[in-house]
């Protein structure tokens, strides 16, 4: 059994016996780190469930997961696992999208929104267990101005909120309660709405002032909040949400309905679902787009598009 770390300095000739292997790439930032296992003890256990070599690449400075990912692809690897949070998820699933590679996953983010909709236990002992059992099923994509999202892809306030967030981590740890706080701390920081026009499918298009677009494609992080859409997007469309909010305190209100799962349609936010979703905002030509967890400036216009059966996902018989 390989249990070595490798680097992107240090790669190897591929062989055709690679295709059995697994290649897990870990995030060594991704959750509580008390909690975490040894690259040694996390192939140890990989190779008890799947009886295949293991070897592992952690993710660095200069190693982001898609480079990463995208080495394994090179060195022959049939199955790579994404051991991290869902912006480590995304970013292996950006290299393996429209290859013939699968995809498994282990939770150790702080949400694990992805896994959970997989399925997959937040223990990683259960998860790696449940792994072995699965079978490779082909999963719709999002994307945002190309760049990939597996739950949700947002602009407006949310991507300060993950900027308050960030701070937060940086100073108390990840954790859920700290990811909570954050959400106020960012909506505290809202001056105005930003005035839209949103186009959906090429055919309805509408014009709006509202503090968050938020685009879905898990059904799963959908029904966790008790929102409406789940189903749209279980049959192949992306679940567009607009708040009806234009001040922090409306916004603070609807993000306490929110956890209480008591959000209501038409009276908090505006759905729309569809296959390619355009949104361009007035007097912005660069924002901030949020894509699971992570966050980056774009260009306008923004475009959300659903990608049919692009990426094979371990997944449980059971899901």
């Amino acid at each position: 059994m390989q249990t070595a770390l490798e680097d992107t300095e240090n790669e190897r000739v591929a062989t055709p016996s690679r295709s059995e292997d697994v290649c897990i790439i870990l995030n060594p930032k991704s959750g509580k780190k008390q909690t975490k296992p040894s690259a040694e003890e996390l192939c140890r256990m990989m190779q008890r469930s799947f009886g295949a070599d293991c070897t592992v690449k952690q993710v660095g400075k200069n190693a982001s997961p898609t480079k990463l990912a995208k080495d394994a692809l090179q060195e022959g690897y049939g199955t790579i696992v994404a051991a991290g949070g869902d912006g480590t998820i995304a970013g292996v699933a950006a290299a393996l999208m429209d290859t013939n590679a699968t995809m498994g996953v282990l939770p150790m983010g702080t949400f694990n929104y992805f896994s959970r909709g997989l399925g997959l236990p937040e223990d990683l002992n259960g998860a790696v267990e449940t792994l072995g059992q699965s079978e490779p099923t082909p999963l719709h994509v999002g994307c945002a101005n190309g760049e990939i999202f597996l739950n949700n892809a947002s602009l407006g306030v949310y991507p300060r909120i993950l900027r308050e967030r960030e701070t937060l981590y940086q100073k108390w740890g990840r954790s859920r309660i700290t990811a909570y706080w954050s959400v106020f701390l960012g909506l505290a920081g809202l001056k105005r709405p930003y005035s839209l026009t949103v186009t959906v499918d090429g055919e309805t298009t509408i014009h709006k002032k509202t503090a968050l677009a938020f685009v879905a494609n898990s059904s799963y992080q959908l029904e966790a909040f008790g929102l409406e859409g789940a189903d749209d997007v279980r049959q192949g469309k992306l679940a567009l949400y607009l708040t009806n909010a234009h001040s922090w305190r409306e916004m603070a209100a609807h993000a306490m309905n929110l956890f209480r799962n008591t959000t209501e349609k038409g009276r908090e936010f505006e759905l729309l679902t569809g296959e390619d979703i355009k949104i361009t905002v007035e007097k912005k030509k660069r924002m901030w787009i949020a894509r699971d967890g992570e966050k980056e400036r774009m260009t306008a216009p923004f475009h959300f598009t659903l990608h049919k059966r692009a990426l094979n996902v371990m997944m449980p018989p059971s899901a």
